[in-house]
């Protein structure tokens, strides 16, 4: 056998087993981690899968292999709805109807507001682009509320917001100077609002019923557990990613799998939970939003969205990275949306003043 087939034969090999791993990370989002966790490290690189058999499909094209090329198509259309759910393409995205039923939300990982104050010579950045957004309802992240004026207190944040008369803070952790936690500013009356209930030391949930213009709608605000990575353990992997060093991988490898395994069990059982305070709900329209810490090809992105529609799937672009630090490149803040709603302009803000883009979107109740 020729040398020139024998190559050809050795890289169809790798990549059958490319495409055998690309179409498993693909479902691997209908197997809970608690089953088995592999399928959650297949789910995160499931892009990466994505690329290799792109690659694959332009050797087979060059060197005109038509069999291997046939069969590397069809692979990619198998995964086509994966595909299209992480990386969806709207080259003519319709504006949002001028309607009274038309509101715009945000949901924003603020990292505690970069620990900043908001004075008027210097306002806080991140203060600032929420005012600015304009936005009718705001879902917050790692929210902050300081006990000294060094940095932002409740009573600053308040009239900073001024524009959002109605308002909810849950903190979640509480340091000696300030707390952390999830929160909702909305323009609309909240009515009620109440806590998900399940095990977290740092991440929570909260459901919040707003009346707008007389109809209901329930927005659930998400802070799904963390990876819990510290500063350490991202500038290594960083390092990593920029200098591939053989000798490192080992030790970086255990502290990853380590604290992203237990992660991942943890976030399917409080995904679970949430999918269930979501059956027992009766809302007119509903919103589910906020970090969820995982991609859209996941579990707990599966379990929780549902019946529900992702609004960036649905009026978004391309990749829509939102965590945007150390090389973790990926989508892990979300929004959904009952199917009697329509998305518009579903954007991430490319805004480098937290470790998380804002994303936002107009949803029209239909």
């Amino acid at each position: 056998m020729k040398p020139k087939n024998i190559a050809h034969l050795l890289m169809g090999a790798a990549n059958i087993a490319i495409m055998f791993l690309l179409v498993t990370a693909a479902f691997s989002d209908a197997i809970s981690p608690e089953v088995s966790v592999l399928f959650a490290w297949l789910g995160l690189l499931f892009p990466f899968f994505l690329v290799l058999n792109a690659l694959f499909l332009i050797y087979w094209l060059l060197v005109r292999k038509w069999m291997f090329l046939f069969i590397v198509c069809c692979s990619l259309l198998i995964c086509w709805k994966p595909v299209s759910c992480y990386a969806p393409f709207h080259p003519f995205r319709r504006e949002a109807p001028s309607s009274t039923g038309v509101i715009k939300l945000l949901t924003y990982n603020v990292m505690a507001f970069n620990y900043q104050p908001h004075r008027k010579e210097k306002p806080n950045r991140i203060l600032q682009y929420i005012i600015d957004s304009k936005a009718d309802i705001v879902c917050l992240q790692e929210y902050m509320e300081a006990k000294s004026e060094q940095s932002l207190t409740r009573k600053q944040i308040v009239k900073a917001l001024g524009m959002y008369p109605y308002h909810f803070y849950l903190p979640l952790i509480n340091y000696h100077t300030y707390t952390v936690g999830v929160a909702v500013y909305s323009k609309y009356p909240i009515t009620k609002s109440w806590k998900v209930c399940y095990d977290s030391s740092f991440n929570g949930s909260t459901v919040h019923e707003l009346d707008v213009h007389g109809k209901k709608l329930t927005v659930v605000n998400n802070h799904l557990e963390s990876f819990k990575l510290t500063m350490e353990d991202r500038s290594r992997y960083e390092d990593f990613i920029k200098n591939i060093n053989p000798d490192t991988f080992d030790d970086l490898r255990g502290t990853v799998q380590h604290k992203l395994g237990a992660a991942y069990l943890i976030r399917a059982e409080q995904a679970d939970i949430i999918a269930e305070e979501i059956r027992h709900l009766k809302a007119d329209y509903l919103v589910v939003c906020g970090d969820f810490n995982d991609t859209p090809v996941s579990y707990a992105h599966r379990t929780v969205q549902g019946e529900l529609a992702d609004a960036f799937v649905e009026s978004g672009n391309g990749l829509g990275t939102t965590y945007n630090q150390n090389f973790f490149w990926f989508r892990i803040d979300h929004i959904l949306h009952s199917p009697n709603m329509t998305s518009y302009r579903t954007t991430v803000d490319k805004l480098r003043l937290s470790d998380h883009y804002p994303v936002w979107c107009y949803l029209e109740m239909n």
